[in-house]
């Protein structure tokens, strides 16, 4: 009897411990970076207006601003369609955050900056959106 006991406390914990190693599968997305099929398509804009003079930098594998300022892209906007647009291409399914940084001759001071997230996943590989600005002093 003792023995049963012993082999089926050896088995239950053999099974435990298989279960707890096996990856855990989830929605959540990770990663991000080049060598993909996805593209961001991203827009600056201020107070309703489409900022034309802008540089986009995109920062991979993360949903927030690097706190070392150092991104992994940068492209300056180009028009396309009527529309100033910066193109990242090539990206895989991931978090990004991307940062806009302008300027509005409209405003004092014009220079105007602001980020956003992004995550790419799904059947959907091309992401177009639009980031909002603030007015900055450099």
């Amino acid at each position: 009897m003792k023995a049963l006991i012993t082999i089926i406390t050896i088995f239950l914990t053999a099974i435990i411990v298989g279960e707890s190693c096996k990856p855990k599968s989830g929605n959540t997305i990770t990663g991000g970076g080049k060598g993909g099929t996805y593209t961001i398509n991203v827009t600056g804009e201020h107070h309703g207006g489409l900022l034309d003079t802008c540089k986009m930098y995109i920062k991979y594998a993360t949903l927030d601003a690097p706190a070392n300022g150092v991104y992994d892209d940068s492209q300056n906007v180009a028009i396309s369609g009527g529309v100033p647009v910066a193109s990242f291409t090539s990206l895989t399914q991931g978090n990004y955050y991307v940062l806009a940084v302008g300027y509005h001759g409209a405003y004092s001071p014009p220079n105007v900056k602001g980020g956003k997230s992004f995550v790419v996943s799904g059947s959907a590989e091309v992401v177009s959106d639009t980031i909002p600005t603030y007015q900055y002093n450099p």
